[in-house]
């Protein structure tokens, strides 16, 4: 056993410990949704603008909490106050508007998405699975009220597009710092009015959350320490399809994850 652990298979090199997803929670004294929002009517187009303190969470995943080079958005659900939006017709009347439950967030069971983090720490994630909810309630008076006939956008019956997020990472003192940017663009036409509701802004978010501690992957009896014991127990994981037998992160566990284990044993853990 012991010739096998050392000489096998011109074991595969890789890192014996696994950076692990980090929770995230977002600080609602830096974090905010701006929007602004444009009716177009049959009585002339009019915007107005708001803004309110954001709360929620996040979950992230770094391939190093030391130097990160890519960034993994595993979760997020963002949640944003009540906004009042006011559009006055003039003589014709005004239109109040009103944003309740808002929120952003990924779908549940989506894929997570990677994106490279530069020497800097801003990162770009393209691709992101999102989803929209809340409902906008609009009610009028006067002639442009009566053209209005009240309407209630319901949110998640937009579009649901993939988004960009942005921003910017920092690991300090055992404490992940993320800073990002989400838009807020859309549209959609009353058929029944012939209204058309713009929306177009941006959430800031700003959230905080604990290092994690990596796993020590060769040590798959949890014993805490690396030791010729853990061969057979990755053999009981390979023979049950346990997580544990996943030694080279693909995802799966197949004959390659032996050599990926021989690899990470050789390397130990800190």
């Amino acid at each position: 056993m012991y010739r096998l652990l050392s000489t096998c298979c011109a074991a595969v090199v890789s890192s014996a410990a696994q950076a692990q997803p980090t929770d995230l929670t977002v600080d609602m004294s830096q974090s905010s949704i701006n929007l602004t929002v444009t009716l177009d009517t049959i009585v002339g187009s009019r915007t107005d603008s708001d803004s309110a303190a954001m709360t929620g969470s996040m979950r992230i995943e770094l391939d190093s909490y030391e130097s990160p080079t890519t960034i993994t958005l595993h979760q997020y659900e963002l949640n944003a106050g009540s906004l009042s939006f006011f559009f006055d017709y003039s003589f014709l009347g005004t239109i109040s508007a009103t944003a309740e439950g808002m929120s952003m967030s990924m779908p549940a069971g989506a894929t997570p998405v990677t994106g490279t983090v530069m020497p800097d720490g801003t990162f770009l994630v393209t691709d992101v699975p999102n989803q929209t909810a809340g409902l906008i309630s609009v009610t009028g008076t006067g002639a442009a009220g009566t053209a209005l006939n009240d309407t209630m956008l319901d949110l998640s019956t937009l579009p649901q597009d993939p988004i960009e997020v942005s921003g910017i990472v920092n690991v300090d003192a055992g404490v992940v710092t993320i800073a990002i940017s989400l838009p807020l663009d859309n549209s959609t036409m009353d058929p029944n009015t012939g209204t058309t509701v713009t929306l177009a802004g941006s959430a800031t978010v700003i959230a905080n959350g604990d290092v994690p501690e990596p796993v020590c992957l060769p040590d798959t009896n949890g014993d805490g320490a690396v030791t010729p014991a853990d061969f057979s127990a990755w053999i009981a994981a390979f023979n049950a399809m346990a997580p544990a037998c996943d030694q080279n992160g693909d995802g799966a566990c197949t004959p390659a994850d032996f050599s990926a284990w021989v690899g990470n044993y050789n390397a130990g853990c800190n």
